[in-house]
């Protein structure tokens, strides 16, 4: 984990920023930034939370047959079922095969950044954090639109898995969607809402979520809890991917698919005289394996 030093000035931060460039040591540059990139990420990402990254290796990856993309093979549990046989019987016999699907990656790259670098040692606010603010949640929100934009394709018009419900959020809207999704034999894994729907938990009576959860909302805030009853719950405040009268149930990582790495968050920084060019970028891959493990409900 890295700490900052504290006491020191941002203009030295960026002064000693740009004299590693100066003199030849790029990639440290590059490491600590990409550092301090990867750590934002994780904590802006909500597609992070629900399916966990995986940074893959070289030899783990499998070719395409048509294409040079790189794709990685993921085997699902075949299906199967048991039968009532007298002691003379036999089961059914049946060739089984295991299905198959690929994930596949893109790259995000955020904007170019670019700067004399004497102009950049006057900077009184340290480079690197203006890097994260200014390309790293901008990174994070290309991975989760695309994200709840797969899974909007796939529940789109389906009868028990895009749901949509009259009123406000309290107990019975949440487990009328937690009873369809497990009718598909789907456990829950992870809630995702807004933080705004979030804070609609503060109105819910003590007879709806028990008194001592209700005394505990009213000294500390929802902000306090990491679940709703029994449930982990994943919040974001990117209204403009999840709408305020909309949350998900997923279910458990491996029942729902995968999220790959090529390449976590990296900075990359290039010179050409005194004008220094830096931009960070990212391969992920977001695979989903169970076109079930998920429900939107829509308050109406």
């Amino acid at each position: 984990m890295r700490v900052e030093t504290t006491g020191v000035s941002a203009q030295l931060i960026n002064s000693n920023f740009v004299r590693k460039i100066e003199d030849g040591q790029i990639k440290q540059a590059q490491s600590e930034g990409s550092a301090f990139i990867r750590s934002k990420l994780r904590q802006t990402s909500f597609a992070r939370e629900i399916l966990p990254p995986i940074v893959l290796a070289d030899d783990e990856l499998d070719r395409d047959e048509f294409t040079d993309l790189p794709k990685k093979i993921i085997e699902k549990e075949p299906d199967s079922k048991a039968t009532f046989v007298t002691f003379k019987g036999t089961g059914e016999r049946t060739w089984f095969s295991g299905p198959r699907y690929a994930v596949y990656f893109g790259k995000i790259e955020s904007q170019r950044f670019t700067k004399s670098k004497f102009e950049l040692m006057t900077y009184q606010n340290d480079i690197r954090k203006i890097l994260t603010d200014n390309s790293v949640k901008d990174m994070s929100d290309i991975e989760d639109g695309k994200f709840i934009e797969t899974c909007d394709a796939i529940v789109s018009g389906v009868g028990d898995q895009d749901i949509s419900i009259a009123g406000s959020l309290d107990a019975d809207k949440v487990v009328q969607a937690l009873k369809a999704q497990i009718e598909r034999k789907i456990p829950i894994g992870k809630i995702l809402m807004t933080k705004s729907l979030y804070y609609d938990v503060l109105k819910l009576a003590a007879t709806s979520v028990g008194d001592p959860i209700a005394s505990r909302h009213y000294d500390d805030g929802v902000e306090e809890e990491e679940k709703l009853w029994g449930i982990p719950v994943v919040t974001t405040i990117k209204k403009d991917i999840v709408p305020e009268n909309v949350f998900w149930l997923f279910g458990p990582e491996n029942y729902l698919g995968n999220f790959f790495l090529l390449q976590d968050a990296t900075l990359f920084i290039k010179q050409e005289a005194d004008i220094i060019e830096f931009w960070s970028y990212s391969a992920p891959g977001i695979g989903i394996g169970n076109n079930y493990a998920m429900t939107k409900v829509t308050l109406t």
